[in-house]
């Protein structure tokens, strides 16, 4: 017999694990997922998704698994990852998204620092993942995705077959208790973990369903990581809405223009690079995108010519979301073709409907427009903390604001435009140099293809402005011409003091370039300069 307090939580929380239940309810022969992992198409309905979700959650019960474990999960996109996020929502338990693009060394921090007890992981991750829980008093059991165990205690497969498909409804979930812990991208230092709650994600799906005005049985398109929140935030919203995500496990231009004419696709969202990829595909302009209505990007600003390109070809508006993962993570978005100030820079629009933003100076007073200063949010959907990081929980929430790290000014226009990260402001000879200004001018020479700007210790300057490039392919630089255009377009103490053609960059996963690897990297440049 169910106590009053279980009834009580069942009938009035937040959780979300429900918002599948409800979907299959309503929903239940609709597509939820479109799967093409390696190549193959896999439907599956909103009835047979929650049906395999809570068949794998009895799975887990009968391991062990209890609410509030931590359960780290690391797999290339596939609908296997969607089931195990949604089971873990059910059970209480906290789903951990590994990043398998880190190092093997961050993995293994990942899977200690989070405390996981269970690992699930695809196949082609094993020789990865199993040295790095190698002497792991914590994990009670590993599982592996697909039909073959392997090294693995078991197999997903294993764990479902056979097992109820009936409701988990045995447990409190409370609004505020953790879904997910996932680790941010580490630009410059050890990634922290941020934990968000069910109802932040539910917020969140809310707002942004409201905002990008998703429509009931919408079709999306995700390529983006799914172990990553940009992904997991447009993949909810379109849930909530009965509709269809289609999932595909690596960016391949063909395949993706395919699905999106094919399986009449209305929503994508991709990096810059991306859609710059597929507008270079050929004889895209015969394709039938009449379906397409909706195109997102994110982690940076697009050139004006391509968004252009981007609305002729697919007949689309662009909308950039921004935010972090410590908002679950859009607080904000800019419009396609909202009015600005400005006619160039990063604007990353007005605030999502839950959310307030407004412009900080150091001590938590609230800047007039035109002033630059940190850009700060207040809004559910902000994270609970950092996991085990309680001085970095409150440094990111001094002054009643979640504190996001940039630097932006909001214009008379009422847009924020965003200025730059504060760490990747450059000191130089006692004045601030944006790194983003920098790359702007940089790529905006021609035949430079991307450009990363960067503060090196020097004698002199304190900070000495520096920079990599990486050439449009076939196009060989001279780097005194390009000195020379920084000279013509800014200021003395803008202007960087080296320059570097390189191959690549690093970069996360999700296309932030990990400035702090160049600095390192090119640290002892300026150590016989003279002061």
């Amino acid at each position: 017999m169910k106590s009053s307090v279980l009834e009580q939580n069942l009938i009035e929380r937040v959780a979300m694990g429900d918002l599948l239940r409800r979907r299959s309810r309503d929903s239940a022969h609709l597509p939820a997922l479109i799967d093409f992992h390696k190549g193959q198409r896999r439907e599956i309905s909103y009835g047979e998704l929650n049906s395999r979700v809570n068949q794998l959650a009895h799975g887990f019960i009968s391991k062990g698994l209890k609410q509030g474990d931590k359960l780290a999960l690391i797999s290339s996109n596939r609908s296997d990852m969607v089931i195990v996020y949604f089971a873990c929502y059910k059970l209480g338990v906290v789903v951990v998204p590994i990043n398998f693009m880190q190092s093997a060394d961050d993995i293994r921090y990942n899977f200690e620092h989070s405390e996981s007890v269970a690992i699930v992981y695809e196949n082609t991750f094993a020789e990865l993942v199993l040295p790095c829980i190698k002497g792991n008093a914590n994990i009670r059991f590993t599982t592996q995705i697909g039909a073959d165990n392997g090294d693995a205690d078991y197999s997903l497969d294993e764990l479902i077959t056979g097992q109820s498909e009936s409701e988990i409804e045995d447990r409190i979930i409370k609004d505020r208790d953790t879904a997910h812990l996932i680790y941010t991208s580490g630009t410059t230092s050890r990634p922290k973990a941020v934990e968000s709650s069910h109802l932040a994600l539910m917020l969140a799906a809310l707002t942004f369903s409201i905002e990008l005005e998703v429509a009931k049985q919408n079709r999306l398109l995700v390529v983006l990581p799914l172990f990553h929140c940009a992904a997991l935030s447009v993949m909810f919203p379109t849930l909530l809405r009965s509709g269809c995500v289609v999932i595909h496990g690596a960016f391949d231009p063909m395949s993706i223009l395919d699905s999106i004419e094919q399986e009449k696709v209305d929503t994508a969202g991709f990096l810059p690079m991306m859609w710059n990829a597929l507008l270079a595909t050929p004889d895209i302009e015969r394709r039938d995108f009449r379906h397409f209505k909706t195109g997102i990007y994110a982690m940076a600003s697009m050139d004006v010519q391509i968004l252009n390109r981007v609305r002729e070809v697919f007949g689309c508006l662009m909308h950039l979301g921004s935010g972090q993962t410590e908002f679950a993570p859009s607080a904000c978005l800019y419009r396609d073709k909202s009015s600005t100030e400005f006619d160039e820079g990063n604007y990353w629009g007005v605030p999502v409907c839950t959310v307030d933003q407004a412009i900080i100076d150091e001590h938590g007073n609230e800047l007039p427009q035109g002033e630059v200063g940190e850009i700060v949010w207040r809004g559910a959907q902000a994270m609970s903390g950092y996991f085990k990081n309680p001085e970095a929980s409150a440094q990111a929430s001094q002054f009643g604001w979640h504190h996001s790290g940039d630097l932006g000014l909001i214009d008379n226009e009422g847009q924020l435009l965003f200025i730059d990260r504060k760490k990747d402001t450059i000191k130089s000879g006692g004045e601030n140099v944006s790194s983003q200004k920098v790359e702007q001018i940089l790529e905006s020479f021609e035949g430079v293809m991307q450009a990363a700007a960067f503060g090196v210790s020097h004698p002199h300057w304190s900070e000495a402005v520096c920079a990599c490039i990486i050439a449009t392919p076939d196009v060989e630089l001279n780097v005194s011409e390009i000195e020379q255009h920084c000279k013509d377009h800014l200021g003395k103490f803008e202007i960087p003091k080296a320059i570097f053609i390189c191959q690549t960059l690093p970069m996360t996963s999700t296309g932030k370039i990990r400035k702090v690897e160049l600095r390192h990297q090119y640290s002892d440049i300026f150590k016989d300069a003279k002061s």
